[in-house]
C-alpha cells in the first residue's frame, strides 16, 4: 500500500486513523520510558516481561489494523469472479453495476459493495467484511486488553501525580481541565488524568464493540442481519469461528502474520441447518 492508499479518504476517518496510529505507540513509550522507571530501579525479569508484552500488544494492534486496510473485501478489491446473470438470492447494484452476492451491501464511503458486509470501521477507514473480519476482531481484542493493562499498570503513578487518592482525584478523571484550572493538580496531574480519561473511554468503546463482534460470530450474523433477525447462516460455533476467524482460528491471537484463510469464498453461504447436517455427515 502507498501512503495515499493507506490514509482514509474521509476527514472523519482520517482523523480517527491518525489518533489511533499516533496514540498507540505514544502511550506505550510513556509507559516504558516514564512510568516503568518509577517502579523499578534496575532492569530485571519483570521489566523485561512488561517490555515484551507492551511491544507484542502494539505490534498486534497496528499489524491487525494494517491488514484490515490492506486486504480488500469489496467486490472489486477481492478480484472475485461475479456471474453475468442474477442468481437466486443475489441482487443487482446499480452503483457498482455488478450482481452482488448474498450478505453483501454497498458502502458509500468505500464506494463499492462489500462481501459479507458487517460495518464501516472509521478508525481504519475501511469496511469490515468477509476477508478482513479476523484482523478487525483481533485488533479489538488487543486494543481492549492492552489499554486495560496500561490503565491498571499506571494507576499508582497517576494517583501520586494527582496528589493521592481523594475526592478530587475521582473528579479529575471526569473533568481534567477543571482540576488544572482550579489548581487541584499541576500539569503532570492534568496529563495523567487526561490520559486516564482517554484510556477509560477506549476500554469502554472497544469492550462494547468486542461484545457486539462476539455476538455476531456466535450466531454468524452481520450487523444488518442482527438488526433484522436473520439467523439462517448460524451453523454451530465451530463452523462460525472458522468462517469469521479462519480455519486456524485458535492461532490468530499470535499475530496477523499467522495464516488462517476464511472458510468459503464470500460469495456463497450455506444455510445453517444444511451446514450442520453436512458437518455431521463428515
Amino acid at each position: 500500500l502507498t501512503r495515499k492508499d493507506l490514509l482514509p479518504k474521509g476527514r472523519r476517518d482520517r482523523t480517527l486513523f491518525i489518533v489511533m496510529t499516533v496514540m498507540t505507540p505514544a502511550i506505550t513509550l510513556f509507559e516504558l520510558l516514564v512510568v516503568l522507571p518509577q517502579y523499578h530501579d534496575s532492569i530485571d525479569a519483570l521489566v523485561c516481561l512488561h517490555s515484551v508484552l507492551a511491544v507484542f500488544i502494539v505490534v498486534n494492534i497496528l499489524g491487525n489494523m494494517y491488514r484490515v486496510i490492506q486486504i480488500g473485501t469489496g467486490v472489486r478489491d477481492s478480484g472475485c469472479q461475479l456471474p453475468a446473470v442474477l442468481l437466486p438470492g443475489w441482487r443487482y447494484c446499480p452503483v457498482c453495476q455488478v450482481n452482488a452476492p448474498p450478505r453483501s451491501h454497498h458502502c458509500n464511503v468505500c464506494d463499492q459493495c462489500i462481501l459479507k458486509h458487517d460495518h464501516h470501521c472509521m478508525f481504519a477507514g475501511r469496511c469490515v467484511g468477509f476477508f478482513n473480519q479476523r484482523y478487525f476482531v483481533m485488533g479489538l481484542v488487543y486494543i481492549f486488553f492492552g489499554t486495560l493493562y496500561s490503565l491498571i499498570y499506571q494507576l499508582d503513578y497517576c494517583v501520586a501525580s494527582m496528589g493521592g487518592m481523594r475526592l478530587f482525584f475521582l473528579l479529575g478523571q471526569l473533568a481534567p481541565h477543571f482540576g488544572w484550572l482550579l489548581g487541584v493538580f499541576g500539569w503532570r496531574g492534568f496529563f495523567c488524568s487526561t490520559l486516564n480519561l482517554f484510556q477509560m473511554l477506549t476500554v469502554a468503546l472497544s469492550g462494547y464493540m468486542l461484545v457486539v463482534q462476539a455476538q455476531g460470530i456466535w450466531t454468524n450474523q452481520t450487523t444488518y442481519e442482527r438488526r433484522h433477525g436473520i439467523v439462517r447462516y448460524h451453523a454451530g460455533l465451530r463452523r462460525n469461528l472458522r468462517e469469521a476467524l479462519g480455519t486456524s482460528w485458535y492461532l490468530v491471537w499470535l499475530g496477523p502474520w499467522v495464516r488462517s484463510p476464511a472458510l468459503g469464498d464470500g460469495l456463497r453461504f450455506d444455510n445453517g441447518i444444511e451446514a450442520l447436517v453436512e458437518g455431521k455427515r463428515l
